[in-house]
């Protein structure tokens, strides 16, 4: 599946690389995600995105109820897709949670791929469960100001991408929200990596350098 989608994916990539401000979790992880807030008792979570940054070859408003919506109701979840205040929210229920109660927060993770600009074709498979997926909280630090982590995110981004290639070498996607960096790959220790490299390098202090890297991420 990673193989099959790469085109598309680094299609996406690149369109992305303007702006870091644009629309930028198998979940064995399960990612702790502060993201969710309290439906039903059970939990919902509310993606953001840009128009602009949702995939070209789709356009959501016609392929939602069929792509998404449906996917959703199968595994009892609800969803609901308001256009003019540019958000996506996925909710829990009883019926979820008495089939899974982790299901919320990977069908969060698929809209969050969703406002990155992949297809809906990703939904089945993320909210089933069946690639690896984390979505990495990203957001200034206290006392970091929004200009000096904007270019620090950008920089980041281009080591990642561009100086470390970790999308090829870790055999996963890596995509660019403006609230989070979601990371989907068929290799279970992928997103582990690029989650720690994330809460270390970019919301952190640790520096971001070859032999440094190496040697907290890659090397066994």
């Amino acid at each position: 599946m990673m193989e099959k989608s790469a085109a598309e994916m680094e299609s996406d990539n690149s369109e992305m690389d303007s702006d870091t401000s644009e629309m930028m979790e198998k979940s064995s992880a399960d990612s702790d995600t502060s993201m969710d807030d309290t439906t039903y008792g059970y939990g919902s979570i509310t993606v953001v995105f840009e128009e602009e940054g949702l995939c070209k070859e789709e356009d959501m408003k016609h392929v939602w109820k069929k792509e998404v919506e449906a996917v959703f109701e199968a595994k009892g979840l609800s969803c609901e897709l308001k256009w003019d205040e540019k958000q996506m929210t996925v909710s829990a229920s009883k019926r979820t949670h008495l089939m899974d109660t982790t299901i919320v927060f990977r069908a969060g993770r698929a809209l969050y791929v969703l406002a990155c600009g992949l297809s809906t074709q990703w939904v089945e498979p993320i909210v089933s469960g069946e690639i690896y997926t984390a979505v990495i909280e990203v957001r200034p630090p206290e006392g970091t100001t929004e200009d000096a982590f904007s270019i620090k995110y950008r920089e980041f981004r281009d080591k990642v991408e561009r100086k470390f290639e970790l999308s090829q070498k870790l055999s996963c996607f890596i995509l660019y929200h403006s609230a989070a960096v979601v990371v989907l790959s068929d290799k279970e220790r992928s997103p582990s990596i690029i989650s720690n490299l994330v809460d270390c390098c970019l919301m952190g202090d640790d520096p971001f350098d070859e032999d440094h890297f190496h040697e907290l991420f890659l090397d066994e």
